[in-house]
């Protein structure tokens, strides 16, 4: 038990580690002067989700789920299940922290949360049966039943996260623009009397 405690704690070291590796480079990118912009998730992507329709963005996002775990699942029978899922999870997360700097420095704080709401909490859910699903694709001369309930539990899984990032997100992103665009109207409102009442001859 000690051992499995300690194995956990160096993995979650070592992944928060690719997160902070990924933040540096994208830090030392935009010290020389380089554009990042391609990597941010600028807000009018989501404005333009907002104004989908749920069956439409469920459907969508289903056929693209299914199609991604269906690759990972081919790689992990051809490769060993828990190196792929190692491998998957530093890229991801590495990838994460480049752009989560690129988010910071060009949008600001807003641009942080805008992406951790499109991401969460649906991704965690996908992570997690990813993980469930290397971990059963090791095991061999399991009986049918066993088998019958990882398969169940893994479907059931796949579908919660399909339903939380087609309805729970967009709701989270619906009124995370509709706070932005709030705030943006009230400083408008706050800066009307100088516009108005400023002096054009004035330098």
């Amino acid at each position: 038990m000690p051992y499995e405690s300690e194995k956990l704690k160096s993995r979650v070291f070592y992944y928060l580690c690719m997160v902070l590796a990924g933040c540096i480079l994208a830090n030392i990118v935009l010290r020389c002067d380089r554009d990042l912009q391609v990597f941010i998730l600028p807000f009018t992507d989501s404005s333009r989700l907002a104004g989908v329709s749920v069956q439409q963005t469920l459907f969508y996002v289903l056929l693209q789920r299914t199609k991604q775990v269906a690759v990972v699942y081919l790689l992990y029978k051809v490769f060993p299940p828990k190196a792929v899922f190692s491998i998957g999870m530093s890229a991801l997360l590495f990838l994460f922290g480049f752009v989560i700097s690129c988010q910071m420095f060009y949008l600001g704080l807003s641009g942080v949360w805008f992406l951790l709401l499109c991401l969460f909490p649906h991704y965690l859910i996908y992570l997690g049966m990813l993980y469930y699903l290397a971990a059963e694709a090791r095991k061999v001369g399991e009986d049918k039943n066993k088998k019958r309930m990882a398969a169940m539990i893994l479907i059931l899984t796949f579908f919660v996260g399909i339903l939380s990032e087609s309805i729970l997100s967009k709701i989270f992103l619906k009124n995370f623009l509709y706070k932005k665009s709030a705030e943006t109207s009230s400083r408008l409102i706050l800066f009307l009397p100088y516009f108005i009442f400023k002096n054009p001859f004035s330098t």
